[in-house]
């Protein structure tokens, strides 16, 4: 069964999102496309400090955050929120970024973040991922060194080929050539 299979949208009916962006004119248009994915109700945060606010006074059930949020960065807010003892600590986040590379994704991952979308956002996408923590959510992680979602993705790793390497099978002409294990010619040889 695959991923797109399992996963209903109908889950945004339910949801409360909060899309903390601190491009005012990004923020209206990912309202207006939330919106027409069903999400009732939809919370705008253009700083940190507002976003903060949002998700103690609203409690979100998951949180569309910006890299680069004025007030402080995504990640930082992310770590925040899973240092806290109650239940925001489990909030949902994905992670927005323009052309993120390895490394920002490795800190994001380690922060605690769901997943992470590619700024400029495609709607495709940004409707697969949040499906996905919505719909298939893994299991939280709680140790001395990490808060946060657990890392590994048990579904997609089924699915993906073995990658360990298996030496393929002699051939007969292969066998036939090998040399003898006892004097190390070849068994062939006048």
């Amino acid at each position: 069964m695959t991923l797109h299979r399992r996963i209903d949208p109908s889950v945004f009916r339910t949801a409360t999102i909060l899309v903390a962006e601190g491009n005012r004119s990004l923020r209206r248009a990912l309202r207006d496309v939330l919106l027409g994915m069903g999400f009732p109700v939809i919370l705008l945060a253009g700083n940190t400090a507002e976003a903060m606010r949002q998700i103690v006074q609203q409690q979100p059930n998951l949180l569309l955050l910006d890299y680069r949020l004025p007030g402080g960065n995504g990640l930082a807010l992310t770590r925040r929120l899973r240092r806290d003892k109650g239940d925001l600590r489990k909030l949902p986040i994905i992670l927005m970024a323009e052309a993120p590379d390895a490394a920002l994704v490795m800190a994001a991952r380690d922060a605690g973040v769901h997943e992470v979308v590619v700024k400029p956002l495609s709607v495709e996408t940004l409707m697969l991922r949040l499906m996905r923590v919505l719909q298939v959510p893994r299991r939280f992680i709680t140790t001395t060194n990490y808060i946060g979602p657990d890392r590994r993705r048990q579904g997609e790793r089924r699915r993906q080929p073995d990658r360990r390497f298996r030496p393929a099978e002699p051939t007969r002409q292969e066998r036939r050539r090998r040399p003898s294990r006892r004097s190390g010619l070849d068994r062939r040889a006048p």
